[in-house]
């Protein structure tokens, strides 16, 4: 036998080199593929100038090292190592917490830190902010009103702020508390009458009395089985912004079963080689009531990652006679004809809508309203005539910048587009993006005079639909 070793271990080299290669010219055994978010390194091509400078030899050991055969496998079995030898995660925004319990490092930070300080060190201009948000949304509110049309937030906790007692010690975030964007808005909202169903509260008072986990140890996001109690109270809380009568649900007795979508979604990130060790999996099969009384609205959902978890589970097509979600208000879902908010008519999209949910959790309240409130504050105030004449101005005080103008022109001409298109973009974003600098209708604490004139026969013809 010891005069065999060498050439079994030979041998055994060979066998295993050969397997890699055949593996990664060929996929002949079906590898999970990794979870999270890669970037797929394009194959190079060989030329004689990128063959010189090096870039070809440089990009074609960044391609095999992407493809290699088994390369998935390795990088799970590496993930195991150090979870089970170091108890360190070798994923930068999932982070390990007592009894293995696992958290989106956000949700770390915000914890023991206000998340401001991803965005700003400055608490005013935190404030500024909100107050900014807040106020637009108070305006919003009672212009969509006026056209029979609702608009409400719903807040959904952090699992920080559901179960704190498995947070990892604190050891890296050392900037005082700051301004946390859930008690600012709270605090706003009731002063101006904004419409809020606030579940932080609620998911505190029935943490220990429900019969059903609220969080799980591996997800980031509420259980699937929270997540459909929560619809239901959704609903009912829009009949009660309406006064319409709409479909209820039925949610059956809870069951256990294997994780689905995304209860689990921390421990997928994770990529180990072998699932981790958690409390049973509990859901609810979920049907609509029959009622001959009830209307379907068209309900427009802007929002976080939370929404998927109502998508998942909850028959939205059977309450609803259209639910597009534009998450984070830029990639569209749920909507056959569009797939960016780019695409949008926006006068279109908020005449057709009956209710409009903004869906945030309380780590995203930082991002609020995701730049829709500006936006539908214009459109509802002034129409596409008197916007394009207030371009038009901001584009004759770009062009008398003579240095401004200048830096336009030269980025128009690298990016081969037309100059006149470039600075229409351009100024059309920035009233977007701040319209009361450009409407001072919009600027205050004052409600806006100003209408769009075309909405109430726009909002006739869609609704009639």
């Amino acid at each position: 036998m010891k005069k065999n070793i060498h050439k079994i271990l030979f041998v055994s080299t060979i066998v295993v080199l050969v397997l890699l290669l055949v593996q990664t010219f060929t996929n002949f055994v079906y590898v999970k593929p990794l979870a999270g978010v890669t970037v797929e390194v394009e194959k190079p091509k060989l030329t004689l100038p990128n063959y010189i400078d090096g870039s070809f030899q440089s990009n074609l050991e960044n391609y095999c090292r992407e493809h290699c055969g088994f390369r998935e496998w390795f990088i799970r079995l590496y993930n195991q190592y150090l979870w089970n030898c170091f108890h360190e995660s070798n994923n930068p925004t999932v982070m390990r917490g007592k009894d293995n319990w696992l958290y989106e490092e956000v949700y770390v930070r915000d914890h023991y830190e206000s998340l401001m300080y991803k965005y700003t060190q400055d608490t005013a201009e935190m404030r500024n902010f909100y107050e900014t948000e807040a106020l637009r949304l108070w305006k919003v509110q009672a212009l969509l009103e006026e056209l029979n049309i609702h608009i409400f937030v719903n807040i959904n906790p952090g699992k920080d702020v559901i179960c704190p007692e498995y947070l990892p010690k604190n050891k890296l975030y050392l900037h005082p508390e700051g301004l946390r964007a859930y008690d600012y808005l709270i605090k706003r909202f009731d002063e101006l009458g904004i419409n809020y169903i606030d579940n932080v509260p609620i998911f505190k008072a029935i943490k220990n009395s429900v019969d059903y986990p609220l969080f799980y140890q591996t997800g980031t996001h509420w259980s699937n089985i929270a997540a459909v109690h929560v619809f239901d109270s959704i609903l009912r809380y829009m009949e009660n912004l309406s006064g319409q009568q709409l479909y209820h649900l039925e949610i059956g007795e809870k069951y256990q079963a294997k994780p689905r979508k995304p209860d689990q979604d921390l421990e997928e990130l994770l990529n180990l080689a072998f699932p981790m060790k958690s409390s049973p999996y509990w859901y609810a099969d979920v049907t609509v009531k029959e009622d001959s009384t009830a209307v379907k609205p068209f309900l427009l959902t802007i929002g976080d990652s939370y929404f998927w978890n109502f998508a998942y589970n909850v028959p939205l097509q059977d309450l609803f006679r259209g639910h597009p979600y534009w998450y984070y208000n830029y990639i569209v879902y749920y909507d056959s004809a569009n797939t960016s908010t780019l695409d949008l008519d926006l006068e279109q999209e908020l005449m057709r809508a009956d209710y409009i949910m903004l869906n945030y959790g309380t780590t995203s309240l930082y991002e609020f309203a995701s730049r829709f409130l500006s936006r539908a504050l214009l459109y509802l105030c002034y129409d596409k005539a008197s916007i394009d004449a207030a371009v038009h101005g901001l584009i004759e005080n770009i062009k008398s910048d003579p240095k401004r103008y200048a830096e336009i022109k030269k980025n128009a001409e690298n990016d081969r587009e037309d100059l006149n298109q470039a600075l229409y973009n351009i100024a059309l974003y920035l009233i977007k993006e701040n319209p009361e600098i450009y409407f001072e209708d919009l600027q205050g604490e004052k409600m806006p005079i100003s209408r769009n004139k075309d909405l109430p026969s726009l909002r006739k013809a869609l609704s009639s639909r």
